[in-house]
């Protein structure tokens, strides 16, 4: 009965998931997916509504410029979308509302420890200062039970040693539907180094689901602007280590896929792929169809991409957004017809752990 019921609950998530995907709100003229809530200080310049936040980024606003003129040089929280991750510099506003000044600034908010943004320290001559990267991965010595505790570097990134790259994916309940899918890039010695001297031969990039001390997960929360959104850079090591070896679940599996780009593409993608990861994205909201990890791995994949083999984010735009840019199965069926994807290479589970994780799987792909 309890199968049965788990069954029914999950073909629940799975219509209103489906569903979900054709009930975007229409806007007008360009099309916006992504929602935020930031404070900062509303600014006119040249008959432009803008808005200055703490962390120094700066929106143009779409709305109504007599409205903005009541407003100038106030504190206001906004409410609002923006087009899609790499494109945050215009704000659609569906609220906004004078705040005080006192809440300029955003007070920090206490995460999971596995989660972390990305920063950029640096980046000069094509090279990459990265801080905040996850690197290794060791059990809690505190408890018995299985508990993870990780250790982060600031990490030298260099494009120039890229060896190849790929997209893992990691099917969770419904399989039929829902997997959290993820970018990797292998390297030469010397390519990604840490602070400390060591090295890594694969980095990857996990946009998740940001989760606040106590939250949980869930398909239909991250419709209802429950979670923030963090890009994670981490090693290969420690997002398997995590993943098979510290999962209790049943669903540990990571299926790994060769991406067949040229070595200029792959290195734009990573160049890419480092600078949004780098992005600061207080009050941007995770969504399950329109911001979330499958479809921003499709909006760096065409970044590097021409404009005739990028996939489409917008079935109709401003409508219904693209199920082929969204959902992961239909993601890999419709990269893999546009060759973008190879065939499955590897699956790292805890049988095959070590064979493919420290350098093996690159090696084992191109086999």
């Amino acid at each position: 009965m309890k199968n049965r019921t788990g069954r029914s609950v999950q073909l629940i998530i799975a219509l209103v998931f489906l569903f979900s995907s054709f009930v975007a709100a229409p806007v007008t003229a360009a099309s916006y997916a992504v929602n935020y809530n930031v404070n900062g200080v509303l600014a006119i310049q040249e008959n432009v509504p803008c808005l200055y936040t703490s962390d120094g980024r700066a929106f143009k606003l779409i709305m109504s410029l007599d409205k903005a003129r009541k407003l100038d040089g106030k504190t206001v929280k906004v409410q609002g979308k923006v087009a899609k991750s790499d494109e945050l510099e215009t704000m659609k506003v569906k609220k906004i509302t004078e705040i005080s000044p006192k809440e300029f600034e955003v007070p920090e908010v206490e995460h999971e420890a596995y989660q972390r943004p990305a920063k950029m320290v640096s980046e000069a001559k094509g090279v990459f200062k990265v801080a905040n990267v996850r690197w290794n991965i060791h059990q809690d010595p505190s408890t018995k039970d299985l508990k993870a505790i990780h250790t982060w570097e600031t990490v030298t990134i260099n494009p120039e040693k890229l060896l190849r790259t790929y997209m893992i994916v990691k099917p969770f309940a419904p399989k039929f539907l829902a997997a959290h899918t993820l970018l990797a890039f292998t390297f030469a010695p010397g390519g990604a180094v840490a602070g400390n001297g060591e090295e890594t031969e694969t980095i990857v990039l996990t946009i998740e689901a940001y989760k606040k001390i106590g939250q949980t997960y869930g398909l239909l929360k991250t419709m209802k602007k429950e979670f923030d959104i963090v890009w994670i850079l981490a090693t290969l090591r420690n997002y398997a280590g995590l993943n098979v070896n510290f999962n209790a679940d049943s669903d540990t599996a990571l299926d790994v896929y060769p991406i067949n780009f040229t070595n200029d593409q792959a290195k734009a993608l990573l160049k890419e792929t480092i600078r949004q990861a780098c992005v600061s994205r207080q009050g941007e909201y995770y969504h399950t169809i329109r911001n979330n990890c499958t479809n921003n791995v499709v909006i760096l994949l065409n970044s590097a991409l021409p404009k005739e083999r990028q996939v489409k984010l917008w079935a109709i735009p401003s409508f219904i957004y693209n199920p082929k840019a969204t959902m992961p199965l239909s993601v890999i069926k419709t990269l893999k017809k546009k060759e973008i994807l190879s065939d499955k290479a590897a699956t790292i589970n805890r049988e095959t752990f070590d064979k493919y994780v420290n350098g093996a799987t690159a090696k084992s792909a191109e086999k």
